[in-house]
């Protein structure tokens, strides 16, 4: 292995210096193998990716976030809004619709990073600007739905109509310095005047474009183009280098023990090359990997996990990356007919055969999460899950009911029709070509055999895989048998990739010719299961709305329209003495280990340890 054979150079030496970096001037060194485009886009007009994100979360509060147990708590505002403190209505229209208000109040405390206060009018600008014809908003539902009444220089409430239950989950709207931005944006303005949003849609989003970056390229943020409401503030970003944030002295939240114990700089270091990452990591000169640095497969390496577990620790953490075996069940295409593919048992047949356990162990350690269905583990009750172990023998018996036979003593099953024709079980099984599925693949290939089942191995490149003639070409037969991917989930999500139509928009969700092969339902169908989801997306108790999600979940499990195989894990390398360092799922469907940065430190400077990576992580470095 290139990577292994490069980080065997490191020396013994090198590794001593492992706990001298970071705790010795209170600093804190991240490594990350993409760097951010631009921070501080407000609208996501340009977009930072998933490294912008985490450090965004060291730069600027939100009016809510969601804690390391996917709880809302208060950042900006006073109080998280809810229905029992009376912040929160709702209230059922005519047709149907809930309209739900969301009152906050904002901290008389919470200051810009320059002294200016944090008021309503920031958020009023960051509604304006969202609002604009033609704004290029990556959700457009939500700024169709949303509109906003201001009340004082504090208070401000939001509408959501319709509303739906997750309108209520971290913060209901964004803010924007308006203080700093408004010139500029009157400026925009005046360029979008007379432009049609729609013919002039790519001039529009270009004026949009060159707003945003007039505030958040390296280039400006280094010249102090915009201030700061988190706890730290940027003061170089040095693009393809590095990014050095130091504490935020205006910030409103100080931590137990006091500011001082905590740490005082952050730095980021953008290192594409993984063998260079893994040196820096080894070598001392990096306290903590990011939410993308290294590859699960690299995380493993002997020299982080085995060689350094003195000085590292090493953790593999299930974000809501939800992969499955998503099955063709449309009846038109004759390997379905035949497979009956279509029948609820023969998926259940299916899902026995398979050691999942015994795959995550063979070719991940055991590191990743098994997944009963599409919910979230920690969101799970109690009595609504069937677990499908690993039992041939009963996929056997499930096989032989549906009229499965090894005949002729070859090993594979085959079964006649009620024309007399002769029909072999082989299964066709799609993954993207290269990577970890093709080691998957070759897995439960073989776990079918056991049971009689030839399995037609299919390795297409991504480009043609995720195609839409291809990904949602199953109603004619693009792929027939069984496909591997991956669904980015939400920790409170309610299935609705399973929908076959979706009674609040009465739109389909399934790709046929009729709609333009437009959805991802590839052929079930549970009339129950879509008007409970329907009734789950309008209700804000979250009792009842447990309650119907079990529901949903019991007839899942009992048509498994796709086969659950695991939850992927994230890997997170930490320097040990560093706390507060934490990542989980809730923290956003990859992790991000940055939502509670005021409380990064290092326990010999003092910082006190308010959360344990454990409770939401395996230990490749100590078990699990």
């Amino acid at each position: 292995m290139k990577t292994a054979s490069l980080v065997l150079l490191i020396t013994a030496a090198a590794l001593g210096t492992l706990s001298l970096a970071g705790p010795a001037d209170n600093s804190l060194v991240v490594g990350a193998a993409k760097e951010p485009l631009v921070l501080g886009d407000f609208w996501s007009f340009v977009g930072g990716g998933v490294v912008g994100r985490e450090v965004e979360k060291y730069l600027w509060a939100g009016l809510e976030y969601v804690d390391i147990e996917g709880n809302d708590q208060p950042y900006l505002a006073t109080e998280a809004p809810s229905l029992a403190n009376g912040r929160v209505k709702v209230k059922t229209l005519k047709n149907g619709e809930k309209r739900v208000s969301i009152h906050y109040t904002l901290r008389p405390d919470a200051r810009w990073s320059d002294g200016e206060p944090i008021t309503s009018d920031d958020v009023a600008f960051y509604y304006q600007v969202g609002k604009y014809p033609g704004a290029p908003v990556r959700d457009a539902s939500y700024w169709k739905r949303v509109s906003l009444k201001t009340e004082g220089p504090r208070d401000f409430t939001v509408t959501f109509q319709p509303g739906y239950f997750y309108d209520l989950k971290g913060s209901a709207i964004g803010l924007a310095p308006r203080h700093v931005m408004y010139a500029a944006w009157r400026q925009a303005k005046a360029q979008l005047a007379g432009l049609d949003p729609q013919k002039d849609a790519d001039k529009t989003a270009e004026i949009f474009r060159r707003f945003v970056l007039r505030f958040a390229t390296p280039s400006a943020l280094s010249r102090g183009s915009l201030v700061y409401s988190g706890p730290f503030v940027i003061k170089d970003w040095r693009a393809g280098e590095r990014l050095w944030m130091a504490r935020n002295p205006r910030f409103f939240i100080t931590p137990p023990g006091g500011s001082d114990k905590y740490v005082q700089k952050v730095t980021y270091r953008f290192i594409s090359d993984p063998n260079a990452l893994l040196v820096a990591l080894l070598g001392g000169e990096l306290d903590a990997s990011a939410s993308l640095a290294l590859s699960f497969d690299e995380a493993r390496a002997p020299q982080l996990t085995k060689r350094s577990r003195d000085a590292l620790d090493v953790w593999m953490v299930p974000s809501l990356v939800w992969e499955h075996l998503e099955v063709n069940k449309f009846r038109n295409v004759a390997a379905v007919r035949r497979l009956r593919l279509d029948d609820p048992r023969t998926r259940q047949a299916l899902l026995y055969a398979i050691d999942r356990k015994g795959l995550v162990d063979a070719v991940f350690d055991g590191l990743q999460a098994l997944a009963d269905d599409w919910v979230c583990p920690a969101k799970l009750d109690d009595g609504a899950a069937v677990h499908y172990s690993y039992q041939p023998q009963k996929a056997r018996r499930i096989l032989a009911s549906l009229g499965w036979r090894d005949a002729d003593g070859d090993g594979y099953l085959e079964r006649t029709d009620a024309q007399g024709q002769n029909i072999d079980f082989e299964l066709e099984y799609v993954v993207t070509e290269g990577g970890v599925r093709d080691a998957v693949q070759s897995f439960i290939a073989k776990d079918l055999a056991k049971v009689g089942i030839r399995v037609k191995v299919r390795r297409v490149p991504a480009k043609t895989s995720f195609s839409k003639s291809f990904f949602a070409g199953a109603y004619q037969g693009s792929w027939r048998g069984l496909f591997q991917f991956a669904w980015l989930l939400d920790a409170d999500d309610l299935g609705g990739v399973f929908v076959y139509k979706d009674y609040l928009t009465q739109q389909s969700n399934t790709p046929t010719p009729a709609n333009g092969f437009a959805g991802v339902n590839f052929g079930w169908r549970s009339d129950e299961y879509d008007k409970l989801r329907a009734r789950a997306m309008l209700e804000f108790d979250d009792r009842k709305r447990r309650g119907y999600l079990q529901r949903m979940r019991q007839i899942w499990l009992q048509q498994l329209p796709a086969l659950p195989l695991y939850w992927r894990s994230n890997p997170l390398v930490v320097k040990k003495g560093l706390v507060n360092f934490v990542s989980s799922a809730y923290f956003g469907g990859m992790g991000y280990p940055s939502s509670n940065a005021w409380l990064i430190g290092w326990a010999e400077r003092g910082a006190q340890q308010m959360f344990y990576q454990g409770r939401y992580a395996f230990s490749a470095t100590s078990g699990r």
